[in-house]
């Protein structure tokens, strides 16, 4: 008599058990990371109107450059399946990113990161864009981003505003 090959029924179910387990861990964070990967798609858009805003901030023409941006796309600055409007603050050179919710997916509602412009003076310290553009400050122009939390701009001391977006979606650069 010889001796049946196979799995025991034992056996399938404990394999089938860790798939499971490994299955119910990996789900959440592969939705976390759709997110982000959507999220990304705002700085992408955000890219135009920081280089607008780099452009004109040496010619202190900041009001035309935020309007002519703000009046494209029916006034939104710029749009796409995941992003509502990229919108430019007139006085400030501020952009601000604002998120369709029910494309990107487990955000609030207008959910937005900040991206706040400032000046590297002396590559010392940093000022906010509209101080330095109203004195003599001069140097290059750097950018900070703040989701709920600022941290990365905070430990590097810049000027940052928070947005509204939940920091385990933002990039590291955003938290």
């Amino acid at each position: 008599m010889k001796a049946q090959k196979g799995f025991t029924l034992i056996e399938l179910m404990i394999v089938v058990a860790i798939i499971g387990i490994l299955a119910s861990v990996a789900l959440p964070a592969y939705q976390d990371y759709t997110v982000r990967t959507r999220v990304s798609e705002g700085l992408t858009l955000a890219s135009g109107a920081k280089a607008m805003v780099n452009e004109v901030a040496t010619a202190n023409d900041l009001t035309v450059a935020a309007t002519t941006w703000n009046a494209q796309q029916g006034a939104t600055g710029a749009t796409s399946k995941y992003v509502n409007s990229v919108q430019i603050a007139a006085g400030t050179g501020v952009i601000t990113v604002v998120y369709n919710k029910a494309n990107v997916g487990a955000i609030p509602t207008d959910a937005s990161l900040v991206l706040t412009p400032s000046v590297n003076v002396d590559g010392t310290a940093f000022v906010a864009l509209a101080t330095a553009l109203g004195g003599d400050s001069s140097g290059v122009i750097d950018w900070a981003c703040g989701s709920v939390t600022t941290a990365a701009a905070t430990a590097r001391s810049m000027p940052v505003n928070a947005g509204t977006l939940p920091a385990k979606y933002a990039p590291a650069e955003c938290r």
